[in-house]
């Protein structure tokens, strides 16, 4: 799993100069302590007294020297010829394209699935000390059929100044990436997830919510609740964050989604960051499909400034750390 490089490739040249040359200043010494060494004959008589156990460290046969030494040099010389089949960084080479190289599944992986990438960790996160509102039991609105919201699904950018109701942003929420079922233990989510470790937490920053004041809360799937993060009008900075893209001040709704990578990163290791992706696309787009059937516009975002908004969540942005924003608001 290690990146080739030319580090890797001259440390192992170096190595092997070293070897050659202490071999080289101790070429005497090892060539008579070969020829003192000889294997016993069968036709020799037994001796009436066992021998006395060998002084120091005891030498290879001579066999063993010869066949270890052909077994370093074929494998010397079949590394030079075998093919490289490794991702190489060109001139023209993007980091993606070189991750997306590099990720791709073959034997090693296979192996390498044996070994963890450290300690998994659970589906669920929560703010124990925060503020908790806990959101009605999500009824559907039955407004469109499945095939009428995909068909009508666009990115809304401009939304009316009419509140959303706090059965909507329930609706929402559960329709997002919400529990839809329980099997095995395992709270199985409206959005599909690899290995069902479900990475992605959904912050929503209210703006306009019928029984909400205005801040950034922390979607509770487990309990299907809103932990309060922190009060206040946030559109000013999330526009500024944004680039100034006008839809999260005007939106009712901003929800914010941020990926916990070692959630996924232990069992599916360097496929992770593909994984996790994949995943917030599914919940994007399940928020859009929800959207559209409740009567309201979304859009998404992914021109952002990523410190500012974890700073803003008050996430480290590398254990977790945001990777999609989405709009919504009623039009």
């Amino acid at each position: 799993g290690l990146n080739r490089s030319l580090h890797h490739r001259y440390g192992g040249y170096a190595v092997a100069i070293v070897a050659g040359v202490h071999i080289w200043l101790n070429w005497k010494a090892l060539m008579g302590n070969l020829r003192s060494f000889r294997l016993p004959r069968e036709a020799e008589a037994p001796q009436a007294f066992p021998p006395s156990p060998p002084q120091g460290i005891p030498l290879p046969s001579r066999r063993a020297f010869i066949i270890a030494s052909l077994s370093a040099a074929g494998g010397f010389l079949a590394g030079l010829v075998w093919p490289r089949r490794g991702p190489q960084m060109g001139e023209t080479t993007d980091v993606g394209g070189f991750y997306h190289q590099w990720s791709k599944l073959g034997f090693s992986s296979v192996v390498g699935s044996l070994v963890r990438w450290g300690n998994p960790l659970p589906p669920y996160k929560d703010y124990p000390d925060a503020p908790r509102v806990q959101l009605p039991p999500p009824k559907p609105l039955n407004r469109l059929s499945l095939e009428e919201a995909i068909e009508r699904r666009r990115s809304i950018r401009d939304y009316a100044q009419e509140s959303m109701s706090l059965e909507e942003l329930s609706l929402l929420l559960h329709l997002a990436d919400g529990i839809t079922a329980h099997k095995y233990g395992i709270g199985f989510r409206a959005a599909p997830s690899a290995g069902a470790l479900y990475p992605i937490e959904i912050y929503p920053v209210v703006n306009r919510v019928e029984g909400l004041a205005p801040g950034i809360y922390h979607y509770n799937v487990r309990d299907h609740a809103l932990e309060i993060l922190r009060e206040g009008d946030f559109r000013g900075k999330l526009v500024q964050y944004c680039l100034g893209q006008e839809m999260p001040g005007m939106a009712n709704v901003v929800l914010i989604l941020t990926a916990i990578f070692q959630r996924t990163r232990w069992k599916y290791r360097e496929r992770t960051y593909r994984y996790v992706m994949l995943e917030a696309g599914h919940i994007g787009e399940n928020i859009y499909l929800a959207a559209t059937a409740m009567g309201m516009g979304a859009c998404a975002i992914g021109a952002f400034l990523d410190e500012p908004i974890n700073h803003l969540l008050d996430v480290d942005g590398v254990q977790e750390a945001v990777v999609y924003l989405l709009t919504v608001g009623k039009i």
